[in-house]
């Protein structure tokens, strides 16, 4: 054979040997999940932040398995401790003498009064105990180490997880607490955020510095796991790797025991967000676990409540709490898949009630699932099943990328300052904060003024999202007669909700759109158009300036503003919709009033 023969014969051949290799990676990514995969666990729990009093009842268990769950997390483990739940392990267990901290003797006094312990502990054992009657597998919720929120002590802080003592400190913890409730299956462990907080390795702590955080929290993650499998063989240390970027929970997944610990990992890098759910990241730390055989669980919220739209707990999204199911189940080999925000089984909610139909089904159609979800209401099935297609676009076009502030809706003033329109960001100082999250949301420390496009493309999201929710809001006016009585109540409350919610939408929309329009009656004169290009701009204010006045359900101040405008342009450019100091008046949630 010649040699030119013979190159061009081995190039072939490295050529499909390349392609091959190709192909089984991008098979090795994919897992081969683009289709249904049954999930072995279905993890829920009764009472969310905002209606913490659900009862831990057979009847509400028996609900819950109806659903589909097997798995029940006994505590709501939320930042503000809604009905005083225990949030971590020193909520339940009293500290040893040896290790106790001035932070514990001044808790010993508030928080942690041997009297509140022993509520939560009673509270605690029956819930294990209702769940263990039921066939239900338990895991129980907290965060370490404890240094609270947000971490007051300068580092280092006064629980290192490099000090051999906060490591014996939770070694005993995790043996007294397994000695004092028998029946806990699973720990479910968070390790940065709420109370729990960990040192730098670029901060003045001695024994941090210089060392990656992923080797730091892998060892303590690892060390708490080992010791609760020797107290139930049988159970799990599973770690949340929150306010980690996605660079350390790729590296701390390769140093973490696959014999004792599982990832139960937010069904994204930046939050738990229904409009974004299994991301590139989740994707990627799906497939490294995988290879490294550690069970994983995907978090998501599956029913009305959700820290996204609090207080309001009963607006309905049911397609996308669908389309959410599906997007996890089939991003890579799951162990379960979990509540993030909790659940309230003992009213009607469209969305768990999905979450039922994919558990018993995964592989059902929209279709399929919506026509199912609204059978039991009759003749109004079809104007509700409307309603709710309507309602889940509404909120999957809601601009929740723009800033961590931009959920919590419920909680925004729908009465904006006259000032101009930011958008106000959010961050903390943790990695993820300070690199991951910066990629999935706009804004995240600003409370500058932004870019008019900014402006513009928010103002124009808002818009989409209102119309969307009028829409939904019509179709339910159409069926409202109808609804079957036992549907009745939680239905109304559903379309009050929207209603709300709408008004906090048009409320940004208004307050942006009147900021550019203002800005642009500026530019006008400053550049020297001829008058008859900013009539327009104005008239349009004018329009929008009414339509505010009825949405803020309030004359004033935009009355006021109003007659300046009609009366003297230029006192009314120099008094309203310009740049601001921060006030903070109306509040975090109001994210376009500075």
């Amino acid at each position: 054979m010649k040699k030119e023969q013979y190159l061009s014969n081995l190039l072939y051949v490295l050529i499909i040997m390349a392609c091959c290799q190709i192909i089984l990676f991008q098979n090795i990514i994919a897992q081969n999940y683009n289709k249904v995969q049954n999930i072995e666990y279905k993890v829920g729990f009764l009472g969310v932040p905002d209606n913490p009093v659900v009862n831990w009842d057979d009847a509400n268990i028996s609900k819950m398995k109806e659903i589909g769950f097997n798995v029940m997390q006994l505590n709501i483990a939320w930042g503000s401790r809604p009905n005083d739940e225990a949030l971590n392990l020193e909520d339940i267990v009293d500290v040893p003498k040896q290790f106790i901290l001035p932070m514990d003797k001044n808790l010993s006094k508030t928080l942690r009064t041997g009297d509140k312990i022993e509520a939560r502990s009673e509270k605690l054992r029956q819930r294990i105990s209702v769940c263990r009657r039921n066939g239900m597998r338990t895991i129980f919720h907290f965060g370490a180490p404890f240094v609270g929120f947000p971490p007051q002590q300068t580092e280092p802080l006064p629980q290192c997880i490099m000090d051999s003592v906060t490591i014996n400190r939770y070694i005993k913890l995790i043996r007294e607490f397994g000695k004092k409730f028998p029946g806990v299956d699973d720990l479910l462990l968070y390790t940065y955020d709420q109370d729990a907080w960990l040192c730098s390795e670029n901060g003045p702590c001695p024994r941090c510095h210089g060392i990656p955080v992923a080797n730091r929290v892998a060892a303590f993650v690892n060390t708490l796991a080992r010791e609760w499998k020797k107290i139930n063989p049988d159970g799990k240390l599973w770690w949340e790797p929150w306010e980690l970027s996605a660079g350390e929970v790729y590296s701390a997944a390769d140093l973490l025991d696959s014999t004792c610990v599982g990832l139960s990992i937010h069904s994204n890098i930046a939050e738990v967000q229904i409009a974004f759910p299994a991301d590139r990241w989740f994707k990627n730390i799906n497939y490294l676990a995988w290879k490294r055989n550690i069970p994983v669980i995907a978090e998501l919220w599956m029913g009305c409540p959700t820290e996204e739209l609090e207080p309001f707990t009963h607006i309905p999204a049911p397609l996308l709490t669908l389309q959410a199911l599906r997007a996890v189940n089939s991003a890579g080999a799951l162990k379960g898949i979990k509540e993030y925000y909790g659940n309230v089984p003992d009213e009607d909610d469209p969305n768990l009630r999905m979450t039922q139909l994919f558990f018993h089904n995964a592989g059902i159609s929209d279709s399929s699932a919506l026509a199912e979800l609204a059978a039991c209401y009759g003749e109004a099935a079809e104007g509700v099943k409307e309603y709710w297609k309507l309602a889940s676009e509404a909120v999957a076009f809601y601009p929740w990328d723009v800033s961590w502030h931009a959920r919590e809706t419920g909680r925004s003033d729908p009465q904006h300052l006259m000032t101009a329109a930011i958008l106000k960001g959010a961050s903390w100082n943790t990695p993820d904060w300070q690199s991951s999250r910066r990629t999935y949301f706009m804004r995240t420390d600003e409370n500058n003024e932004p870019n008019f496009w900014m402006r513009e493309d928010m103002q124009l999201r808002f818009e989409q999202t209102a119309y969307l929710m009028s829409k939904a809001i019509k179709a339910a006016d159409s069926v409202k007669e109808i609804i079957p009585s036992i549907y009745k109540t939680e239905f109304n409350e559903s379309v009050k909700e929207l209603t709300e919610f709408r008004r906090r939408v048009l409320s940004y929309e208004y307050h942006l759109h009147e900021t550019n329009l203002t800005d642009n009656i500026r530019s006008s004169i400053k550049l020297g158009l001829p008058k008859k290009d900013r009539l327009k701009n104005i008239s349009e204010l004018k329009e929008i300036l009414i339509k505010d006045i009825e949405n803020q359900q309030s004359a004033e101040p935009i009355t006021s503003a109003l007659k300046l405008l009609d009366n003297d342009l230029n006192r009314f450019l120099k008094t309203y919709f310009l740049p601001s100091k921060t006030t903070n008046s109306k509040g975090d949630w109001s994210i376009t009033s500075n």
